[in-house]
């Protein structure tokens, strides 16, 4: 019992500690998860560090076969925001960001599970793949931004809130 319990606190000091959250349907970042310092001579009011990752959750030794799983995470040390500027409608934007990293999380497993066969082909082409889906994610990125102003045209921040809704529940 004493070997539990030390593994759960161990578990929820990293849990609180940590400086990245995966994401998740039922977690939405908050205010208090922008920790980084806000950039000199920036325009923008707010800045979302997000990652598409991967992990290995096993590999046959009799097959090679290879199971893996995608997610995003956000990084609270590097993600800043404007006090000065906070609103609800700009908290909404910047979740949207991390909900769209968790779409290319999903679209990397959807071709990992198709390219990928055993560890040979994880070798040869993770890489390559990551790649792909980061460029994708990445334009994708900068268009909704470009599109919404950065949230602030509030008409087209909801046509892409919809969007981005839609995407995570193809993908679920």
């Amino acid at each position: 019992m004493k070997y539990k319990i030390t593994l759960a606190l161990i578990f929820i000091n990293f849990l609180v500690y940590s400086q990245v959250i995966e994401w998740s349907i039922n977690h939405k970042i908050n205010r208090s998860d922008f920790q980084g310092k806000i950039p000199d001579k920036t325009i923008n009011h707010a800045g979302t560090s997000y990652n598409v990752s991967y992990e290995i959750i096993s590999t046959s030794i009799w097959t090679g076969k290879i199971q893996t799983r995608t997610f995003a995470i956000f990084d609270k040390a590097e993600s800043w925001l404007n006090e000065s500027f906070y609103t609800d409608e700009l908290l909404n934007h910047e979740q949207k960001h991390f909900d769209i990293a968790q779409i290319f999380a999903y679209k990397l497993q959807k071709l990992i599970n198709k390219e990928i066969k055993n560890s040979k082909d994880f070798n040869s082409k993770i890489s390559y793949l990551s790649k792909i889906i980061g460029d994708e994610c990445t334009a994708f990125q900068e268009k909704y931004d470009l599109q919404t102003d950065h949230g602030t045209i509030l008409e087209k921040q909801k046509e892409y809130d919809k969007i981005i809704e839609n995407e995570l529940l193809n993908y679920r």
